[in-house]
């Protein structure tokens, strides 16, 4: 009876033991989505930031060449060309300022294509007034050398 009590004892720890393995995989593998989810909100905070800084060249290193943009002008923008003529004065001296804070971001399919969302802030030329808050979907595409580009972008209407 002991030897019974003692291989059943053995058989479960081998089965838990067992079980936290497949775990313990199973979060290995999700770790390349972890890692990309970091990687589009890193990129999101930074695209933000090359907005904050006037720096219109960082701004259109983070979108694809064939990005469109859904929000802003009436329409749709579409090129990095026409994207930075629409954006234009948010990068002069005394232009509006528009900010922006990602709070989620998911990766779809393959692991190349993901989107953050968050809130954003539209201020006056001078910076000093409010003049509205609106949420915005930003589409992210894995490039060739590993960074994470702006394909689609749109928000809700800015609200006061």
């Amino acid at each position: 009876m002991k030897s019974l009590l003692g291989a059943a004892c053995v058989i479960g720890a081998l089965l838990a033991a067992g079980s936290l393995n497949t775990r313990s995989a199973s979060a290995q593998r999700a770790d390349p989505n972890r890692a990309a989810v970091a990687a589009i909100m890193k990129a999101d905070a930074d695209f933000n930031q090359a907005v904050a800084d006037r720096n219109v060249n960082r701004f259109l290193s983070f979108i694809a060449e064939g990005a469109t943009f859904n929000g802003g002008t009436p329409g749709e923008i579409r090129g990095r060309d026409a994207i930075a003529k629409d954006w234009a004065p948010f990068f002069e001296p005394a232009g509006p300022r528009l900010t922006w804070k990602p709070t989620k971001a998911e990766v779809l399919g393959a692991g190349d294509l993901g989107y953050s969302v968050g809130a954003s802030e539209f201020r006056t030329a001078a910076g000093s007034q409010t003049v509205g808050r609106a949420n915005y979907l930003t589409v992210w595409r894995k490039q060739a050398d590993g960074a994470w580009r702006v394909v689609y972008d749109t928000g809700s209407t800015f609200r006061p």
